[in-house]
């Protein structure tokens, strides 16, 4: 499934809403979220990609497309992206490291920080297809 695309979203969805320790860990997480993928166009990836999601209690309630306001901002460029779902980088030394730049309050995005490590858990188990020089990195 494409990074981003509304399949790839809705099975996003589907998968973190089924996993119990997620679940658990977000339990008293009441957040929205933007992740800006920004756009590299010497690396073949030619449009920024804007998706946004809401967790209440554990439970992913809304997931889109383009910009609203949220809680947290989280930008970056589309390869670092690859890389914390490659596994390259972990996502919260991303933060730490601002390779993930962040609006909003970093303390209280790191509070949640197992919670962060296993929704991304739940992402590298969707078989995932990138663009530009980053589709050899692919993975399913």
């Amino acid at each position: 499934m494409l990074l981003g695309s509304d399949e790839y979203l809705e099975e996003f969805k589907k998968r973190l809403n089924a996993d119990d320790e997620y679940e658990r860990l977000a339990k008293n997480v009441k957040d929205s979220y933007t992740l800006f993928v920004q756009a590299e166009p010497d690396k073949g990836i030619q449009n920024d990609l804007i998706v946004g999601f809401t967790i209440e209690n554990g439970k992913l309630t809304d997931v889109w497309r383009g910009e609203r306001k949220t809680s947290f901002v989280l930008s970056a460029p589309y390869g670092v992206y690859v890389d914390i779902l490659t596994g390259k980088i972990n996502v919260n030394k991303a933060f730490i490291t601002r390779k993930l730049k962040i609006k909003g309050s970093l303390p209280k995005l790191l509070k949640t920080a197992k919670a962060t490590e296993r929704l991304v858990d739940v992402l590298r188990s969707i078989p995932t297809e990138f663009e530009g020089e980053y589709a050899e990195r692919s993975f399913s």
